[in-house]
């Protein structure tokens, strides 16, 4: 990657004997969405605060901004940045303009600034006329929405946002997606997301997943998706689907077996999808599947478990 805005390079963060982030490396490209995934306590959050300059790797190093350094230059590193919370951060006895108003204070703003900011960004988020509201009476959506507002009042070039459309209605996600797409693409921020919505995921220009603190895979999603081509097939059949998983659990040629809405769908061993076809052909005719990222996330985390149990053996 040669456009590459923050490089982490085997930032690892320990709590006393617990490693919760080990040895984790990758690159933010300039102008690009990065997508981080992974279940709850896989480091994700731990891994976004290092790299926002609220907590001090254990080892390793996080460079960028040309040439500053997380932990050298934190305070000029956060004024590049904006940041975004799982967990509502603004003050909940403060209106939503009083909130704002604050936040760009702390970021620096002059007053005719922060009107010109708000202005443009209540337009954009949709919350124009919620701004005397105290935000403690909001709805979810409409608490992140302001949120972000106040993550981008100083026009960061690099944006954190951590679960950010968590409990929030649908149409409240496509209205963050489409910002997120219009400040990367129209403006060049780059933009790094965590989500649990794998069509959220889909959008993203690169991902990286991580699982118990380690970085399991680091690519776009076509290029995690190329290692299952070809090996996930599935079949629709009359035969009892519950039935067919209960019978094909456990075939060593299968590396998983699901139901997906009413097919049986298989995801073949490396080298077995000639077999697990004539294994489907009992009940229908098996039919080649576009591998989901959730495919790829449960294929990368059951080699992980493989080689961990071969390591500790």
């Amino acid at each position: 990657m040669t456009n590459a805005l923050i490089r982490v390079e085997d930032v690892t963060r320990k709590f006393g004997t617990f490693t919760a982030v080990d040895r984790v490396s990758f690159e933010l490209e300039r102008g690009k969405v990065f997508g981080f995934l992974g279940p709850n306590g896989s480091g994700k959050s731990t891994t976004i605060r290092m790299l926002a300059g609220l907590l001090a790797p254990t080892s390793g190093r996080v460079t960028g901004f040309e040439g500053l350094d997380v932990t050298r230059d934190t305070e000029r590193w956060k004024s590049r940045l904006g940041y975004m919370s799982q967990k509502f951060s603004l003050y909940l006895d403060l209106t939503v303009e009083e909130n704002l108003r604050f936040y760009g204070m702390i970021y620096g703003l002059d007053r005719a600034k922060i009107a010109e900011r708000v202005n443009t960004l209540a337009a954009r988020l949709r919350f124009d006329d919620i701004r005397d509201q105290l935000t403690d009476g909001l709805s979810t959506g409409l608490r992140q929405r302001v949120a972000l507002a106040a993550a981008l009042l100083h026009e960061p070039e690099l944006l954190f946002l951590d679960e950010p459309t968590g409990g929030v209605d649908p149409r409240g996600r496509r209205l963050f997606w489409d910002l997120i797409y219009e400040l990367a693409a129209d403006r060049g921020m780059t933009v790094l997301v965590t989500t649990h919505y794998m069509d959220e995921a889909e959008q993203c220009d690169r991902l990286a997943f991580i699982l118990d603190g380690a970085l399991i895979a680091n690519g776009s999603p076509s290029e995690l998706k190329r290692d299952l081509q070809d090996r996930i097939l599935e079949v629709r059949t009359d035969v009892d689907p519950f039935a067919i998983v209960k019978e094909l659990k456990g075939d060593p040629a299968l590396e998983d077996v699901y139901l997906f809405g009413l097919t049986v769908r298989a995801v073949a061993e490396e080298g077995q999808a000639g077999h697990v076809r004539q294994l489907l052909e009992t009940w229908g005719t098996p039919e080649e599947a576009e591998p989901s990222l959730e495919d790829v996330f449960v294929s990368l985390a059951r080699k992980r478990v493989r080689t961990k149990e071969l390591v500790t053996a």
